[in-house]
């Protein structure tokens, strides 16, 4: 049996390794490594003007989703750093008022008050042995969203993760925060920013979805009008930080102060300087270079008004989903079937068909409403809907011309992880050719990595 560390942060994630997957996964529970927490406090205490040294804390720090309270010890540990000369005893009877975390795991809570309690544990010894009371518990069982009744002056969380349904009363209390489906981690980044004071700072590790995702459109502009973007890092390693998912992750920290730029990091082992760029005052997609020599793109494109839709374009993402459709998919084709597009039939920007997606090829549509609804019939362009930051592109185009259509028969089904670009006009501003030359461009290549 593997031996288990006794530091805070080791106990933190034995704990978490011990949950089963399904646990991990049902509730969004996952671990903060413990570079990231030290670096997230790091931009938080630069956010409160600390300066170099320990500083006491003259407010709040809160964890609304502490689990074993990983992100609180560094502050924990800075405050009674700054106060090692202090009187122990109101030392003590002051970190409620200073440290406070908030889980709905009681095993995780149990486990937070005792690694908490360790580091005060010195501090204890130095109270003289009659005057010594139990510590108190820096840590509560309980629901992280509910409102508060004391503002924070810091906000820090790793929050769980995940689709939730909402009851009419947290929807119309969420509702400025959400566009259509809830996922906690925004209620919980919605929630942080409820409860700061007016000089409070939020920081956060999440996925970097928030700063361009349409669901997130309505958090982005209530974070840009009310604590707007300080600083953020990207986390270079996806796996490892969201138990069980591949997830794009950044350390993000905002403030009430409403800074005019935010600073723009990496973190790959080292944290390397990106850029300083205009903090985002919208709710549009965040640019936010990844590379120091894409900034130049990114701040060009931010002043670039031209949509798709102002050049007469539209796009919509494939109708078949597969797995709701298996019985209707074949092998060969027959009455009623029309081939597929799939995402791999577009790799490397040329259409092909993929040998591995022949054993489902053909979808059978049961009407005419069905095929109408399920087939394309005309040119257009098709784009990958998903990539990742490893491949080549970031966008892969293809452009469907008549004589394509002709070879695949005329008519086709595009599977839903292929988005669709078809033209509102019979003139557009940009023809077919020419928009799907300039989706091939590196310079818009450069721009789609800057959004998440």
């Amino acid at each position: 049996m593997a031996q288990v560390g006794t530091t805070g942060e080791e106990l933190g994630g034995a704990y978490l390794s011990a949950l089963s997957a399904q646990v991990r996964a049902r509730h969004g529970r996952h671990y903060t490594p413990v570079d990231l927490a030290e670096q997230l406090w790091a931009m938080t205490r630069r956010a409160l003007d600390h300066g170099v040294g320990p500083r006491r804390l003259t407010g709040l720090v809160r964890d609304p989703a502490c689990g074993a309270g990983a992100l609180l010890l560094p502050a924990l540990r800075e405050h009674l750093a700054a106060l090692r000369r202090a009187d122990p005893r109101m030392i003590l009877a002051t970190l409620p008022s200073v440290i406070e975390g908030v889980d709905a795991d009681p095993a995780a809570v149990w486990l937070a008050n005792v690694v908490l309690a360790a580091e005060a544990l010195p501090v204890l010894a130095a109270v003289p042995a009659p005057g010594r009371r139990p510590l108190s518990l820096l840590a509560t069982c309980g629901d992280g969203l509910a409102p508060v009744g004391r503002l924070a002056r810091a906000v820090v969380m790793n929050p769980p993760y995940g689709r939730v349904r909402l009851d009419p009363v947290e929807r119309k209390r969420f509702a400025p925060f959400l566009y259509g489906h809830a996922n906690l981690y925004g209620l919980f980044l919605a929630a942080g920013l409820e409860s700061l004071d007016d000089q409070g700072i939020l920081s956060a590790l999440v996925p970097t979805s928030f700063t361009a995702g349409r669901y997130f459109a309505s958090l982005r502009g209530a974070l840009a009008q009310n604590a707007p973007l300080r600083e953020l890092t990207f986390v270079a390693d996806r796996d490892g930080v969201f138990s069980g998912v591949l997830q794009e992750t950044c350390l993000a920290t905002f403030t009430r102060r409403k800074p005019r730029k935010a600073a723009v990091y990496t973190s790959n082992g080292h944290v390397t300087p990106v850029a300083s760029v205009p903090s985002p005052r919208d709710s549009g997609p965040w640019l936010l270079p990844r590379r120091a020599d894409d900034a130049p793109v990114a701040a060009a494109a931010a002043n670039m008004p031209l949509t798709l839709a102002d050049a007469s374009w539209r796009v919509s993402t494939g109708p078949l989903v597969w797995n709701r459709r298996r019985q209707d998919l074949h092998t060969m084709p027959g009455a009623g079937r029309f081939p597929v597009l799939w995402a791999a039939d577009i790799d490397g920007g040329r259409l092909h068909r993929d040998s591995a997606r022949d054993r489902l090829r053909y979808l059978r549509t049961r009407d005419d409403a069905d095929r109408l609804v399920m087939t394309l019939s005309e040119p257009a362009i098709v784009v990958q809907r998903t990539t990742a930051p490893e491949q080549a592109r970031r966008i892969v185009a293809v452009e469907l011309s008549a004589d394509d259509l002709a070879d695949w028969g005329g008519r086709i089904v595009v599977e839903n992880h292929v988005n669709v670009l078809r033209p509102t006009t019979t003139s557009p501003a940009l023809s077919r050719s020419a928009l799907a030359r300039l989706l091939a461009t590196p310079t818009l290549d450069r721009v789609m990595r800057c959004l998440a």
